[in-house]
């Protein structure tokens, strides 16, 4: 018993518990550090990857979209009953061209985000199957005229045609003929191979500043004025036919272009009983360009059937298109356009 009061012992003791408090508080520390550490790098891994998800380009457009569909070319009415049209918004490029009559057809082309449907459809006329050549597109009409239908066979063009029964066509019964067929896209579509020659255009960003011209206007007869009014918001022409917004018959909105051309090119009548003409689109022209606000004067070329439209400035340089779509005008040489 005395040893346990000794200064020995007391001394030992010291140390003993000296040693229990600071060689574990030592064992402590390196343990939460590492825990710490491991944490941050593994959140910001995930938002880095979220924000990098690819999506896919419209190749008529040069605009991300959500989806893209083989290359398809639908005749589409333009007669006034056939107004307001569905889905003409939505195309990546648009032609209007004479058919007869001094009456006008459009020629929509879609691949990036399409519409549902597309209409009302109307028939094949020789000079737009050139078009649909270029492109290598799926050509959908309703009939059309001799020439035409000799030409898509003679041509290989891949075709959908209601007179033949092909799916996708539907007739609208709210609309009388020949105003009421329309196409489904996705019906029409369905098991189809991937399509598109695409010509590479280059897209830019908008102009800065004030637009060259406001306004500009043009007539194909005493029935269809055209006319397109800058946006400044929207940097894009309004348009606008006999002085009336042309609409989108679904969503009611104004068809808004971003980039308008005027190809002009010769025009002839085939001295048929219908009055059919032909329009001369494999050669060369003039062209004006309408660009988000900018203008620029220059030309077209187009060497053969099957190769593309090419568009060129006054010098030379390829045209620059700037992202969204694009609705191509074929006028008459010698057509009288106001621009302010």
């Amino acid at each position: 018993m005395p040893f346990l009061f000794s200064p020995v012992f007391l001394v030992l003791l010291l140390i003993g518990l000296c040693y229990f408090c600071f060689g574990c508080g030592k064992e402590v520390t390196p343990v939460e550090a590492p825990v710490k550490e491991i944490t941050t790098p593994v959140e910001a891994e995930k938002e880095v990857s979220h924000e990098e998800e690819p999506r896919q380009v419209d190749p008529l457009t040069g605009r991300r979209v959500e989806k893209v569909i083989p290359l398809i070319a639908v005749m589409v009415d333009n007669l006034g009953a056939s107004r307001p049209q569905t889905g003409l918004a939505d195309a990546g490029v648009v032609y209007e061209i004479e058919a007869e009559g001094l009456i006008t057809r459009f020629m929509a082309l879609y691949a990036g985000d399409p519409p549902a449907n597309v209409g009302p459809v109307r028939s094949a006329r020789p000079y737009f199957l050139h078009l649909a050549r270029e492109w290598d597109a799926y050509y959908a009409h309703v009939g059309g005229s001799v020439e035409a239908l000799r030409d898509i066979r003679l041509w290989g063009i891949p075709d959908l045609d209601d007179v033949r029964g092909d799916r996708g066509f539907w007739i609208d019964k709210t609309r009388k003929r020949p105003h009421n067929t329309y196409l489904n896209l996705a019906k029409a579509l369905e098991g189809k191979q991937p399509r598109g020659r695409f010509k590479d255009w280059s897209f830019t960003e908008p102009p800065e500043g004030s637009p060259d011209y406001r306004e500009i206007s043009f007539s194909y007869s005493r029935d269809n004025q055209v006319t397109y009014k800058f946006s400044e918001d929207k940097k894009q022409y309004l348009r606008y036919i006999n002085g009336i917004p042309h609409i989108d018959r679904i969503t009611g909105e104004q068809l808004a272009v971003t980039n308008i051309v005027l190809q002009y090119a010769p025009h002839r009548f085939t001295g048929d009983s219908l009055g059919h003409i032909d329009v001369n689109l494999i050669g060369e022209g003039k062209a004006e360009f309408f660009l988000a606000g900018k203008y620029v004067e220059g030309f077209w070329e187009k060497r053969s059937s099957t190769a593309p439209t090419r568009f060129y400035d006054a010098q030379g340089r390829e045209i620059a298109f700037v992202k969204g779509n694009t609705w191509i005008q074929v006028l008459r040489p010698g057509t009288p356009v106001h621009k302010e």
